[in-house]
C-alpha cells in the first residue's frame, strides 16, 4: 500500500491569509504613491552615494529631499507630528556626516514617516 503524502505546512498556506495578516501590521495598504515615494527616495540616496565625492552635494540634496517630501506627505494625508518632524530634521543632519550618509536613510525614514502613527 502506498502512503498518501500529506502537504507540507508551507504548500497549505492561503496567499489571501498571508496578504490579511501584512495588512494587519502594518494597518496601511501598499499604494502606487508610496511606492513612487520610495523610488524617489531611492534616486535621492544613491545620488547621496556620492556626495562625499562633491562637496556640499550632500547639503543640496537635504534641501531637495524636505522640498520634495514635506509637500507630498501633507498632500498624502500623513499627519506630522512632533516625532516625525524630528525624524526628519535628524534624517536632513546625518545626511552630512560623510560615512553615514551613505546609508539608505531617506528610504528608512519614509518607511517611518508613512507607516507609524
Amino acid at each position: 500500500m502506498v502512503a498518501q503524502l500529506r502537504p507540507s505546512r508551507v504548500e497549505r498556506v492561503d496567499p489571501r491569509q498571508v496578504i490579511k495578516t501584512i495588512s494587519n501590521i502594518t494597518k496601511k495598504p501598499l499604494t502606487l504613491n508610496f511606492i513612487c515615494m520610495l523610488m524617489v527616495a531611492g534616486v535621492l540616496d544613491i545620488i547621496g552615494l556620492f556626495a562625499s565625492a562633491i562637496p556640499g552635494l550632500g547639503v543640496v540634496l537635504s534641501i531637495i529631499y524636505n522640498v520634495i517630501f514635506i509637500p507630498w506627505f501633507l498632500f498624502s494625508g500623513v499627519k506630522f507630528n512632533a516625532k516625525k518632524i524630528g525624524s526628519m530634521g535628524a534624517t536632513s543632519i546625518l545626511e552630512y556626516i560623510p560615512m553615514i550618509g551613505n546609508l539608505p536613510l531617506m528610504i528608512i525614514n519614509i518607511f517611518y514617516s508613512y507607516y507609524s502613527e
